[in-house]
């Protein structure tokens, strides 16, 4: 299977990992979190302990040189070079599509912040709490950069922090060396390091500031909200985002009394992602497909793909309906989660039954006109399309009209299912739509997709009936 959690690749329990704070990644792919540098100031991991104070004392040594700089000097010069970072990478955090490197910071960018950080202590700021701002504050500067930014000043405590873990959940480590120390780490299957991240330093959301922050952060001083107000105006809103970072930063430059009032306001901005509830739905699927595939076995016949996978598909409705996984779908904020988790909560418990019965299934393959959800088939000859949507999907209808019919097709088949997962029983009337359109429209010549409805409503418990 492509996408594989550390807990599944070192044959570990993900529980296990949770002991010790372990972020449960991918091994082969990048997941969308950053980390929030000052969640590092009262972390209770032993190798992370002092963490934060060295974080601190590296910025503090670039204003002590840029205290002593003219502009374009030795110490100015020696300041830039601190600011050049190489991706550490195989942490798999940030943007990348692919892979496990990171964003690292060059020359074009050491050279903006060695310019704002000179502005910085020339104004009279010189708290190194600053820096973890520098992503409001900059350009071209994201939470990506910025979690590089940290990995790489502490790499020493990030390899230890991997190296303790692994020897006590005794995953099979290699000899790696990095600046000439060596540490025991475990390593993907390209024989690359992979280093792990604690969860309770990870958010999922970029810290961004708006006019309110702005105007909190003035709330003492009646006479620079005002001035806020004046200066800033409407600059916070999407169309001229760009001009957010430059206003703060210049706003900051003119005003340094609100710095510790900015820094105050950051760190309340930043919210740790809740991995236990996993709202977005990013790893959960993995974890759940593990056990019920362990606890709820399926025995699958040498038969005709189509037969074993209207088979899975009722396994799956099953377990959604009777077996409690609807309350996966739902967030303890009353939101739910995204119509990639159902899509890949499907695929991870249909590899597993389909293994066993040398039967192949892959999702979301491109043929030319669109991805399909899932293609199940044994042989050219032998394919069966399968799309998924929320009932939540505003194009429910259009999807059962148009995209089958499309991916049907481009792979040469007629073998389809339309599977709707019913989040909320206000969706009654669009799913009863897709019906209408199949019985209005099916002929012996046009036959179209089955259409199988799984109802992943809330359920009262048995105590409240």
């Amino acid at each position: 299977m492509k996408d594989q959690l550390y807990s599944e690749y070192f044959g570990v329990k993900s529980s296990d990992l949770k002991k010790f704070d372990v972020f449960n990644g991918f091994v082969n792919r990048d997941a969308l979190y950053y980390i929030l540098p000052y969640k590092l100031e009262h972390i209770a991991i032993s190798d992370f302990k002092g963490s934060y104070t060295k974080y601190k004392k590296y910025f503090a040594d670039i204003i002590k040189l840029l205290e002593h700089s003219t502009g374009n000097d030795i110490f100015y010069k020696k300041a830039e070079k601190m600011f050049q970072f190489h991706e550490v990478g195989h942490i798999g955090l940030g943007y990348s599509k692919s892979g496990k490197n990171g964003s690292g910071i060059g020359k074009k960018f050491a050279n903006q912040l060695t310019q704002t950080a000179y502005q910085l202590v020339k104004a009279g700021i010189k708290d190194p709490e600053i820096f973890q701002l520098i992503g409001l504050l900059e350009e071209g500067i994201g939470a990506d950069r910025i979690s590089d930014m940290t990995i790489a000043i502490l790499r020493e405590d990030f390899l230890l922090y991997t190296q303790s873990v692994s020897k006590s959940l005794k995953i099979k480590t290699k000899y790696f060396n990095f600046n000439g120390k060596s540490y025991y780490l475990p390593f993907n299957p390209h024989n690359e390091p992979i280093i792990f991240c604690p969860r309770s330093i990870l958010t999922d959301l970029p810290v961004a500031f708006d006019s309110d922050d702005i105007d909190r952060v003035c709330s003492h001083n009646n006479a620079l909200r005002d001035k806020v107000n004046e200066i800033i105006g409407d600059i916070f809103d999407k169309k001229t985002r760009s001009l957010i970072k430059r206003n703060l930063k210049n706003f900051i430059l003119n005003n340094p009394t609100i710095l510790n009032a900015t820094i105050d306001a950051y760190k309340n901005k930043g919210i740790v992602y809740d991995f236990d509830n996993d709202p977005k739905g990013d790893f959960i699927w993995k974890e759940i497909a593990f056990d019920v595939v362990q606890n709820f076995p399926l025995a699958l016949k040498k038969e005709k793909p189509i037969e074993i996978v209207n088979k899975i598909c009722e396994k799956y409705q099953d377990l959604i309906e009777n077996n409690g996984l609807w309350k996966f779908f739902h967030n303890n904020d009353g939101t739910h989660k995204k119509e990639s988790f159902a899509q890949m909560l499907f695929f991870a418990i249909s590899h597993s039954y389909c293994e066993a019965n040398d039967l192949d299934i892959s999702p979301e393959v491109d043929s030319g006109n669109g991805p399909i959800d899932f293609k199940i088939g044994k042989g050219f000859k032998d394919k069966i399309n399968i799309e998924m949507k929320l009932s939540t999907n505003t194009k429910l209808l259009h999807g059962y009209k148009s995209q089958l019919a499309i991916y049907n097709k481009a792979e040469k088949t007629n073998q389809s299912k339309f599977v709707i997962v019913q989040l909320y029983e206000k969706d009654d009337a669009k799913i009863e739509k897709a019906f209408k359109y199949k019985s209005e429209n099916e002929t012996l010549e046009n036959k179209l997709p089955d259409i199988v409805v799984i109802d992943a409503t809330k359920k009262k418990s048995a105590s409240k009936r």
